[in-house]
């Protein structure tokens, strides 16, 4: 599939390489993960749906490419590119001493670059989905994946999203670099979808096969679509349905946010609940029997019971003040960026209002995209 370098003119003839359908896998693909990026790496928490959405888009696009690889046309199949370590070596060396020879389909170099960027984003996808259902109890995956898995794929996640920067960084590169040394806009080719020969076609070119490519995506939208659908009933892991205490809900509601009893360990509501004579400086007393169904409702729904990500963090306590949610290191940790004047203002009115910012805050899970800080006002 390769030529001698040879000039390549605009009189050269040319050949249609790429199907329209694996151009628009291209560059939907770099949509997709420029989103991801930016969105992982640059915008405030809760765009974390737009990165969510983003991985779900990578993932349909490598099933499409899955399939494509054995269905489509000529040069987009698998086999058209599965370069031996022998010539991909040799291409490599090339490149490094500046010689290339054209390639009417994929080179050697650009193969090697395609399958790890395809394990990659498979790895980073697989990680994603298993961090999004065990941390943040969300997707196809949050019926199966526990918060200590979750927390897993989120230690490979990240080193798996910088080298993916790498490798894309390497593929930018290669492909300026070869297009200079062939003479060829590859750039533009994964645009028009053409490229110029140095000989003649080669013979017996196969097209798509449209019938035997729509019934395969077809059986795999089915299974796909099902298989994400069974997983979706699944309810979440280490969720639970709280029952509703309304005495709680209009006491403790009436100073402050009535915390959802997840964000507390037993100990910790049991010392609240003991206390309540001198509750953070005042007096916030109740009837003996109510006090205690409180308590009883408090403790038997702490964390120890949950396993949402809030549950997990809050459980690590403040040793100086064990019974303050706004003093766990956790918390303290996600809101050192915010002033104290945005906790000031009337919109919030102190740290206790988390249903002031997180739209969720009464479920417990405390979901990034949930996330709406007040405007910003002059106090």
């Amino acid at each position: 599939m390769e030529s001698p370098r040879t000039p390549l003119d605009s009189a050269a003839p040319t050949l249609t390489v790429w199907d329209l359908p694996v151009r628009l896998f291209h560059w939907l693909l770099v949509g997709a993960v420029a989103t991801a990026m930016i969105t992982g790496w640059l915008a405030p928490q809760w765009w974390m749906g737009a990165h969510l959405w983003s991985g779900y888009q990578v993932l349909a696009l490598i099933g499409f490419r899955l399939i494509w690889g054995f269905w489509g046309s000529e040069y987009s199949r698998f086999a058209s590119f599965a370069y031996g370590p022998g010539e991909t070596f040799a291409h490599l060396r090339a490149l490094v001493f500046l010689k290339s020879r054209h390639a009417i389909g994929h080179s050697p170099a650009g193969a090697a670059m395609i399958w790890a960027l395809a394990l990659l984003l498979a790895g980073l996808v697989a990680s994603g989905l298993v961090m999004a259902g065990g941390e943040e109890k969300q997707g196809p995956l949050a019926g199966i994946a526990s918060y200590q898995w979750g927390m897993a794929a989120k230690a490979l996640h990240g080193p798996l999203a910088l080298m993916l920067l790498g490798l894309i960084a390497g593929h930018v590169l290669g492909v300026l670099i070869e297009s200079r040394l062939v003479r060829e806009n590859l750039v533009l080719a994964m645009i028009t979808g053409k490229k110029r020969l140095t000989l003649s076609p080669p013979e017996n070119i196969r097209s798509a096969r449209p019938l035997p490519t729509l019934l395969a995506l077809a059986v795999m939208a089915v299974l796909g679509a099902g298989s994400l659908a069974a997983l979706a009933r699944l309810p979440p892991t280490g969720i639970y349905e709280l029952a509703a205490n309304p005495v709680y809900a209009k006491e403790c509601g009436a100073c402050h946010h009535a915390f959802h009893p997840s964000l507390l360990p037993a100990s910790s509501w049991q010392g609240v609940m003991a206390g309540l004579a001198d509750h953070f400086g005042e007096d916030a007393s109740l009837p003996k029997a109510q006090a205690e169904a409180i308590a009883v409702w408090l403790i038997a729904n702490a964390a120890e019971r949950w396993d949402t990500e809030a549950a997990n963090r809050f459980r690590t306590l403040d040793p100086a003040q064990p019974l303050r949610i706004t003093a766990t290191p956790y918390w303290t940790r996600k809101h050192r960026d915010l002033p104290k004047a945005r906790f000031a203002q009337k919109a919030v009115g102190g740290p206790a209002n988390c249903n002031a910012c997180h739209r969720d805050a009464a479920t417990g899970l405390y979901a990034d995209q949930e996330i709406r800080l007040p405007k910003e006002t002059n106090l």
